[in-house]
C-alpha cells in the first residue's frame, strides 16, 4: 500500500484509491449565480432562478410583487427552457443559455441552486428593512438608537460590536446579524407602534428560523413559511399607512426566494 499521502484541509488522500465527488449544490451572490446559471442579471425579467415571478417596470423601478401561490421552476422545465435558449440563443424565462455545471451536478438544477445567506438575507434584506425603519424615526432619535448600539454590551465570545445605523455604509454581514437578532426589537420598541413593531417581529422570527438550529424539528421550515407569509401579505397595508401618513421614505418590496430587493418611493 502507498505511504504517501496528499493532505488538503486536514483530509487525508491515499493515491491508491479512487474518489468520486458529487457536487450537491452551488452558491454565491447574484452577480455570481448568473454567471455560473447562464442567467438573466437581478435587474431583469423572470430574473429568480426558482420561480416564474415576472417584475412590474413602475416609475424607473422594478419592484417583484410575490403571489401566492408561487409558481415555481421544477427540473424538467429549467433542462428544457436552458436548452431552448441555448439552441435559439434567446431569452427564455429569464435562461440564456445552459450552465457551465449542469453536466456535473448530482442534484439539477434548480434544487441545486443554494440562497446565499450573507449577502441576500444580512446585507440584503436586513440592512434594507434596518435602514428604512431607522429613517422613518424623528431626527432626535436617530442619535439615540445609534448611542444605544454602540453601548450595548456582549459576552466575550461575540467577535463584533454593534456598528451605528448611520454608519451602514461600512457594514459587515455579522454586525447587521448581531443587530437583527438581538438588538433591534428591544430598542425599536421604545420608538414604533405595537403595528410596526409586530410587523418587524415577523421578519425576525421566519430569518431566525430558517437560519439557525431546527427548533420544531422537520416542521420549522413550515413554521418559518406562515410566517413570512404573514409578513408580505401586511407589507401592503403597511405601505398604505406609509403613504396616508405622508412619510416620504422608500419602501422595500421583498422578493423571495432570490433577495431582489426594489427601493420604490
Amino acid at each position: 500500500m502507498c505511504t504517501s499521502f496528499l493532505y488538503i484541509l486536514d483530509i487525508v488522500i491515499n493515491e491508491n484509491i479512487n474518489y468520486k465527488l458529487k457536487i450537491y449544490g452551488i452558491t454565491g451572490d447574484c452577480p455570481a449565480l448568473r454567471l455560473i446559471l447562464n442567467f438573466i442579471s437581478h435587474g431583469g425579467y423572470y430574473c429568480c432562478w426558482l420561480c416564474y415571478v415576472r417584475d412590474e417596470h413602475i416609475c424607473g423601478k422594478r419592484p417583484y410583487k410575490v403571489e401566492l401561490p408561487m409558481i415555481m421552476r421544477n427540473k424538467s422545465a429549467y433542462e428544457d427552457e436552458s436548452n431552448l435558449a441555448e439552441e435559439k440563443n434567446i431569452n427564455v424565462y429569464g435562461h440564456l443559455g445552459v450552465s457551465v455545471l449542469s453536466s456535473i451536478l448530482d442534484i439539477p438544477l434548480p434544487d441545486a441552486v443554494i440562497i446565499d445567506y450573507l449577502h441576500v438575507t444580512l446585507l440584503g434584506h436586513g440592512k434594507a428593512l434596518i435602514s428604512n425603519i431607522y429613517y422613518m424615526l424623528k431626527p432626535i432619535h436617530l442619535s439615540e438608537v445609534d448611542n444605544r448600539l454602540k453601548r450595548q454590551n456582549f459576552p466575550h465570545y461575540f467577535n463584533r460590536k454593534m456598528r451605528p445605523i448611520s454608519s451602514f455604509g461600512f457594514v459587515k454581514a455579522t454586525e447587521i446579524k448581531n443587530i437583527l437578532f438581538y438588538d433591534l426589537l428591544p430598542i425599536f420598541q421604545l420608538y414604533l407602534p405595537i403595528e410596526k413593531l409586530s410587523h418587524l417581529t415577523l421578519f425576525v422570527c421566519f430569518t431566525r428560523l430558517l437560519y439557525a438550529e431546527s427548533i420544531f424539528g422537520s416542521n420549522t421550515s413550515n413554521v418559518a413559511n406562515k410566517l413570512f407569509q404573514h409578513f408580505y401579505h401586511d407589507h401592503d397595508e403597511e405601505e398604505e399607512e406609509e403613504e396616508e401618513e405622508e412619510i416620504s421614505i422608500p419602501v422595500t418590496q421583498f422578493r423571495r426566494g432570490t433577495g431582489i430587493i426594489i427601493n420604490k418611493n
